[in-house]
């Protein structure tokens, strides 16, 4: 029995594996490898279009992110819990609720549409793209850094305190030491959403791409697989270094606070800051209000868009969501306790950090190609109707590890740092090691994983835009198909579906999360 390969083996092997496959059968169905994209202007245009974009929605959505934070962290004010709930809804948006109320609120029409015609700035193209990245990210960057800044021990601020610390002090020593602690993480994982965004860049793009986009050209509109699978090999490449910044954001354990009644900072009573602060409070506001304004008022049409197809695309998201949480979570737990292991292992070292690198690793993975390349292998022994349910959920579980391995290692680990000595001493293994040592640390993190990997299933609208059709239609693919026929307020009320789907099942995950520590 021990020289049987661990789960987290498998998983990593069968992991690799499909990668390799999904690429080779993209390859052998263009002809060979000889298929290359020449570097012509074309291209040349997608990747630097790509990493202009990019680099400018990250730079953009890190800054106000940080900054909405220290202002939330310094003042309370009345409504500040709605506030952070609004935050909290704007970051759990799915990208195609993204796009429809930004259309719904500058576009032709729309709550502010007179003032875009009037100030000549189109939503398509660069205003749109950047608007939509900013909206989708700096919510998420501004909680991280909260949750950050909310780690600061009470003696820190109490010290502060007493020795008289002004502003620029308080910013010095104690806020920009955790803000730089999480920037590098947070602007890695905004960059690389950024860089291989799909949604947000084909509906309001003005016909520009980036390489996800021309991915999904090179399947859909031109059938050309080898020039697909360059493509991919090309994002994977260009974010491949993007992406292992972003082991140890993932790895690490979360920090600890301290449990003691709230100290005031010292700075809160600087005039000031105070202004400031109301300045990038407001300008919040004027970011998140409308667009959740616009998806709010689809409540109305609600009735009206009840009917077999919306009952069936809903059905068809929840059961994808749910496998698609189930196989991620599984995914995860399973890498984890292979990592925690090898690492009590004399010479397990490299390995383990070998396996921790792999759900970090699969966010530079382009899910059409792999999701077409797989699709090409399975049609030959698979009714190909039928494909892309098997597909999705498979795909979607990819997709979201990394955001479920953050939830199960470090309850893992926590597990085998406190009680594995103790469970050798009395020689527990198996099953019953796993009911009394490991499930009590793990069920709520497994419960806030599976919540949070259903949310980002259920709003997904990426591999579902290539299977998507009368056979197989999700909730975001019907959004899509009532934004591409003008029904704008039937669009608004399965916007609001998706969001409110997408909200309780990361309230609930950060409930869940909060709770396990």
């Amino acid at each position: 029995m021990r020289g049987l390969p661990s789960a987290g083996s498998i998983v990593v092997v069968t992991i690799g594996g499909a990668i390799a496959a999904g690429f080779a059968a993209l390859f052998s169905a263009a002809g060979g490898p000889a298929s290359v994209v020449p570097i012509g202007a074309y291209l040349a245009r997608v990747v630097a279009f790509s990493l202009a974009q990019a680099t400018l929605s990250t730079a953009l959505a890190t800054a106000f992110g940080a900054a909405l934070a220290v202002a939330l962290s310094r003042r309370r004010f009345p409504g500040r819990g709605l506030y952070l709930a609004g935050l909290g809804a704007a970051a759990v948006m799915p990208a195609i609720v993204v796009v429809f109320a930004t259309v719904d609120v500058f576009g032709r029409g729309g709550w502010l549409g007179t003032l875009s015609a009037r100030t000549g700035v189109s939503i398509f193209g660069w205003p749109g793209i950047l608007f939509a990245h900013v909206l989708l990210n700096a919510p998420f960057v501004a909680r991280v850094m909260l949750d950050a800044l909310g780690t600061v021990p009470a003696e820190h601020w109490r010290l502060a305190q007493a020795l008289g610390f002004g502003p620029l002090a308080v910013a010095r020593h104690l806020d920009w030491p955790v803000l730089r602690a999480e920037l590098a993480g947070v602007a890695s994982l905004v960059f690389l959403l950024c860089f291989t965004s799909f949604a947000i860049v084909l509906t309001l793009g003005g016909g520009r791409a980036t390489l996800e986009v021309a991915i999904y050209e090179a399947l859909r509109v031109d059938l050309d697989y080898g020039r697909a699978a360059w493509l991919g090999l090309l994002q994977v490449a260009i974010c491949l270094c993007v992406a292992l910044a972003l082991g140890r954001l993932f790895a690490r354990a979360p920090a600890g606070t301290t449990h003691r009644p709230e100290v005031p900072r010292p700075d809160r009573d600087d005039r000031r800051l105070a202004v400031l602060d109301a300045l990038v409070l407001l300008l919040g506001a004027a970011l998140i209000g409308p667009p959740l304004l616009s998806i709010a008022a689809g409540w109305r049409a609600i009735p009206a868009v009840v009917d077999p197809d919306f009952g069936g695309a809903l059905a068809t998201s929840l059961g994808i969501a749910a496998l698609s949480a189930a196989l991620s979570v599984g995914l995860a737990a399973a890498i984890a306790a292979s990592v925690r292991r090898l690492r009590r292992a004399p010479a397990g070292a490299r390995l383990a950090r070998l396996y921790e690198s792999v759900p970090t690793l699969v966010l530079a993975m382009p899910p059409f190609a792999l999701a077409a390349g797989l699709y090409l292998l399975v049609r030959r022994v698979a009714d190909p109707a039928l494909v892309g349910y098997g597909l999705l959920p498979a795909v979607n579980a990819l997709s979201a590890l990394p955001f479920v391995y953050r939830f199960v290692a470090p309850a893992m680990a926590l597990a085998s740092e406190r009680y594995a000595r103790l469970a050798d001493l009395l020689d527990l293994t198996g099953l019953v090691r796993f009911r009394i040592v490991d499930w009590p640390l793990l069920r709520r993190p497994l419960s806030a994983a599976a919540a949070m990997a259903m949310a980002l299933s259920f709003g997904d609208f990426g591999v579902v835009a290539l299977f998507g059709g009368s056979e197989l239609r999700t909730l975001p693919y019907l959004l899509y198909e009532r934004l591409g026929s003008y029904r704008l307020e039937e669009a608004s009320a399965i916007g609001l579906v998706l969001m409110l789907a997408a909200f309780l099942l990361a309230y609930g995950s950060a409930r869940w999360s909060h709770a396990a520590r």
